[in-house]
């Protein structure tokens, strides 16, 4: 392995900070923030940890929208020697909360702006927008940049838990570190790229897309809350912020596909990260578009771009290949990929087998669950030194051309909105609901055509569905709410007597919609065609609830825009989620409009 590869992403800003202090580094719909103003706050947000007792790999939780603070924020805390806890302020404060409790945070970053109302307990709290001491100049302390060993903790990002609370993927420097290089190397990344940064806080995708661009000299420019939500205004905002490499979830980039870009747009490569790919890309589209496949646990595994010089794009592929399903690429440098039968034997050529994966870019493990880590981070009998293979739950089949194809999961887990949700965390919360004896979560194709989970119970009397709905949506995000709950007499069994998930019912998307009133005049005739329109619906009434007939945070958005657009009203993404009927809705905006 390289020294660069192991070379912290702390010591490769800094570098940069230092041949061009005033090249552009971070910016975002308010700022513009240089390397050199980019690497003196995150030194004065490490001065203040440091003030603040945060000992080497002490969690600090970030709580942050994707912004120009969110990105000082991390650099900070990984000059500090800290670990860095990713969270979305968009999560219910219930989730939040119990996040609190399981890490206990030495510090909490977070932003004035957000008012999150969050019991820190203490816990020194500092926020990253409104601190007049990060604005101030200051020296480096040091050896700050030299502070991070690869072995050290750089973030940890919580996922989905089989019991019922989420489990900590703890990732380390070194990890950081090699992904941040193999990704420089074969997206070919050089100062003059200007990078979108479009995932949400709280993913890994998050804090990982930015160091490939901050460790290569070029700028990453944070997408405005609402605009990785419609495929429309994201095009727009690409070509208009002239940015050159995007990497976008599979749902999105589908209908980015078939969005109608003109001639001469910036964008020179679209990196996809998804599982499983359903259809190629059209090959005339003006820039490449590459499938990456990773998770948490082991950042990158495989990629269509490496080795560059044979990468598999939709400028690249044959008709040989347009003839079969896309795979997801190559290993990426430095993984070792193993397909394995459940005795942990390679499985023969062309044949399907776990994916167990090893390398630099493993996680340490899960934070606080060793047993969670035993089970998933096993010792690797093909490598010598006491390594460890990473052993997804994926199942694929390697290509005669070395290419991996996805082929499902061995176990439950989904990505809902490219968000990987575990359904027994869901079920595990269903079940806290009073006189609930049995619960079964499966992902489900909403008439919208979005991807969302369906809930069957088994219980002693009627189930409340809204009851059980709101209780849910207080614990879970929102992609781990249901969009739709039926009430079963029992659970279809397997001859082994297992639930047959194969067996349960096509989910009831009408039993969560309320008596039809019709809409009662030009305001809510509007938002019920939008609602419609958005949600796949012929028909809305005044009482029902956006988000019980599957409504999502990302069609929610797309309402907002579009009744803002219409409706001659401003309409707020808060709005809809505190008045989700349409009656309600209908009634706060004439209220508004008055006011």
């Amino acid at each position: 392995m390289s020294l660069e590869s192991e070379t912290p992403v702390t010591a490769l800003v800094a570098g940069w900070a230092r041949r061009t202090p005033d090249a552009p580094a971070v910016c975002d719909s308010r700022r513009r923030l240089t390397y050199g103003r980019l690497n003196a706050e995150a030194a004065g947000v490490a001065r203040w940890l440091r003030a603040h007792g945060c000992a080497p790999e002490a969690p600090v939780m970030l709580l942050t929208r994707r912004s120009t603070e969110m990105a000082v924020g991390l650099l900070g805390v990984f000059k500090a020697g800290g670990a860095a806890v990713l969270a979305n302020p968009g999560d219910p404060v219930g989730r939040l909360q119990r996040l609190m409790e399981l890490v206990r945070p030495a510090a909490v970053l977070t932003l004035a702006e957000l008012g999150v109302p969050l019991d820190t307990g203490g816990t020194p709290l500092l926020h990253l927008d409104t601190d007049p001491t990060l604005s101030q100049p200051g020296e480096e302390l040091d050896g700050l940049d030299g502070v991070v060993h690869p072995d050290q903790l750089a973030y940890i990002v919580y996922t989905s838990g089989s019991t019922g609370d989420p489990k900590g993927v703890a990732v380390l420097h070194r990890a950081l570190a090699h992904r941040a290089h193999t990704h420089r190397e074969c997206r070919r990344i050089t100062p003059r790229d200007r990078a979108a940064w479009l995932s949400p806080p709280g993913v890994s995708a998050s804090a990982v897309e930015l160091w490939p661009y901050l460790t290569a000299g070029a700028s990453v420019h944070a997408a405005p809350d609402e605009v990785p939500a419609e495929e429309g205004t994201l095009r727009d905002w690409l070509t208009g912020t002239r940015i050159t490499a995007a990497f976008v979830s599979m749902p999105m980039a589908e209908r980015l596909f078939f969005a109608g870009w003109a001639p001469g747009a910036s964008l020179r490569l679209m990196t996809v990260g998804s599982d499983r790919v359903r259809r190629w890309p059209p090959a005339d589209l003006p820039f490449e578009v590459a499938v990456e496949y990773g998770s948490a646990e082991a950042n990158g595994i495989t990629s269509c771009l490496t080795p560059y010089e044979r990468r598999l794009t939709n400028r690249t592929a044959t008709d040989a290949d347009r003839s079969t399903a896309p795979p997801v690429g190559r290993p990426w440098p430095g993984v070792r990929l193993h397909l394995l039968d459940p005795e942990m034997r390679p499985v023969p050529e062309g044949e399907i087998g776990e994916i167990y994966v090893g390398g630099p870019e493993l996680a340490r493990g899960y934070l606080g669950a060793p047993a969670a880590t035993a089970a998933r981070f096993v010792p690797d009998p093909f490598w010598p030194g006491g390594s460890r293979l990473y052993r997804t739950g994926d199942l694929g089949r390697r290509r005669p051309d070395g290419h991996l194809e996805h082929c499902g999961r061995t176990d439950f887990d989904v990505k809902i909105r490219g968000v990987r949700v575990d359904v027994a965390e869901v079920e595990a919360e269903l079940l806290r609901h009073p006189g609930v004896r049995e619960a079964v979560v499966t992902a489900a194709e909403h008439p919208s055509g979005e991807r969302v989970l369906a809930a069957y119970l088994v219980a002693d009397t009627a189930v409340d569905v809204a009851a059980v709905l709101d209780s849910v949506a207080r614990r879970l995000p929102a992609q781990a709410v249901p969009a739709a709950i039926q009430q079963l007499e029992r659970m279809p069994l397997t001859v082994q007597g297992k639930t047959d998930r194969n067996r349960l019912p096509r989910p009831n998307w009408d039993a969560l919609r309320a008596d039809y009133e019709e809409p009662t005049d030009e305001v809510e005739r509007g938002i019920a065609q939008i609602w419609g329109e958005t949600l796949g619906m012929p028909r809305v009434g005044r009482h029902d609830h956006f988000f019980r007939m599957g409504g999502t945070s990302l069609t929610a958005t797309q309402a907002t825009t579009r009744m803002s657009g219409r409706l001659g009203l401003k309409v707020r993404l808060r709005d809809l989620f505190r008045h989700p009927t349409l009656a309600q809705l209908a009634d706060h905006l004439r209220t508004k409009a008055g006011n």
